[in-house]
């Protein structure tokens, strides 16, 4: 009986004691497991590749500042162009052609008053002149109104040359009809074969 129990009592310890070992064991492998793994785990880390550097973003692009407004000009004070100078009035009695008996071209005195004529007509741009010619009482009527006609024309020729537009001249001839004095002789006919100056409008 002593040597019965004796053996339960020896499997009882050695059943214990492979009991110990054996939960020992595991643990042992599970810590060598831990302890082992993490070395993997590292080495796995370790062979990773590094993550690719994350670009910067791009900086928005800043929107142009609106151009300053437009200064705003003055305004403008319409002013009246300046009148022109006053043109002095001209004697236009103390300019009278003067011609020979039968005759309609100018002498030299004529031609000095048609120029003095010219350059008050620059002046005065407005102003529109009537050239009337003048004959005696000798010969026909018709033929002095026809003489008369050439004086006039002969004048406005002349300040034609001189830059005065032929708009501007108009001419008449009144033959022996307006005598300037009586043809009671040669000196009041020469006084008569004339041409003469009047303002048109």
């Amino acid at each position: 009986m002593l040597k019965r129990s004796s053996w339960l009592l020896v499997i009882l310890v050695c059943v214990v004691a492979v009991g110990f070992l054996v939960t020992g064991c595991s643990k042992k492998i599970t810590a060598k497991e831990e302890v082992g793994g993490k070395p993997a785990v590292v080495e796995a880390k370790k062979e990773a590749p590094p993550p690719a550097p994350v670009a910067p973003p791009e900086p928005k692009p800043v929107p142009p500042s609106p151009p300053p407004p437009a200064p705003v000009p003055a305004p403008k004070v319409e002013t009246a162009p300046p009148a022109p100078p006053a043109v002095e009035a001209i004697d236009l009695d103390g300019l009278r052609l003067q011609f020979a008996f039968d005759d309609y071209s100018l002498s030299a005195k004529s031609k000095e008053n048609l120029e003095k004529l010219a350059d008050w007509m620059k002046k005065a741009q407005d102003a529109k002149i009537q050239i009337e010619g003048h004959t005696c009482d000798i010969g026909t009527s018709e033929y002095n109104l026809a003489l008369g006609e050439r004086r006039a024309s002969s004048a406005k020729t002349y300040l034609e040359t001189l830059g005065i537009a032929s708009g501007r001249i108009s001419t008449i001839g009144y033959g022996e009809e307006k005598p300037l004095v009586p043809n009671k002789d040669e000196g009041n006919r020469s006084q008569n074969r004339r041409d003469e100056f009047v303002m048109a409008k």
